[in-house]
């Protein structure tokens, strides 16, 4: 649907610190923004971790990041809608994501405890786990990304320098407060490189 730029983020590419590699790829979308692929192995495969996060610069859509663990055998999904919206997001359009989410209602929900982002995530993110449920996290992760692109269609247009300033404001306070991954991440390669990846290569801010 859309034209993809990769760029050439050097060393930050391939980055290893106590059995853990993160592998990562940074692209402008052509006419719309930003999107990370990282990928994280450790234990020898027994931990294992793929990321997509799309962030939108000349569309008022919401952020959106992607996370899939596995981690001995137990898998968890996460696709989280945050908002970084110039203007209020369409309840017709949240309801698309909800008719995914409630479509694995039987399955356990996943839990971080309280977080900083906790009030701007909106309720039809997907956070699920379980054993043996491969291909149904799998298709409800491609489910959201296909709702996603779809909408962008119709997306409302936007300034470009508000929503970076927006998407930037979510980066920064993501350094700052931490989560989970930030704080491995940190932990593993330093405050300066975890800055520069979360805020460069992961939502495209220069």
């Amino acid at each position: 649907s859309y034209r993809l730029i990769q760029e050439d983020i050097g060393s930050d590419a391939h980055l290893s610190a106590k059995g853990m590699v993160f592998d990562t790829e940074s692209y402008e979308i052509e006419g719309f923004g930003h999107l990370c692929v990282m990928k994280m192995n450790a234990f020898f495969g027994l931990m294992r971790m793929e990321t997509v996060i799309l962030s939108g610069f000349t569309k008022d859509v919401p952020l959106l990041n992607a996370d899939w663990i596995r981690a001995f055998g137990k898998e968890t999904q996460l696709v989280e809608l945050y908002d970084t919206q110039l203007n209020p997001w369409s309840e017709e359009a949240q309801k698309a994501y909800a008719e995914i989410l409630n479509k694995d209602s039987d399955l356990e929900d996943y839990s971080a405890g309280e977080r900083w982002y906790d009030g701007i995530r909106y309720e039809c993110s997907y956070p699920k786990k379980g054993k043996g449920v491969s291909e149904r996290l799998s298709f409800a992760a491609q489910n959201y990304l296909s709702t996603f692109i779809r909408q962008l269609k119709d997306a409302p247009d936007c300034s470009e320098t508000e929503k970076i300033k927006k998407n930037a404001e979510f980066a920064d306070q993501l350094i700052r407060e931490g989560g989970p991954a930030v704080d491995q991440m940190t932990k593993l390669f330093g405050k300066e490189t975890a800055a520069r990846m979360i805020r460069k290569h992961m939502y495209g801010i220069r």
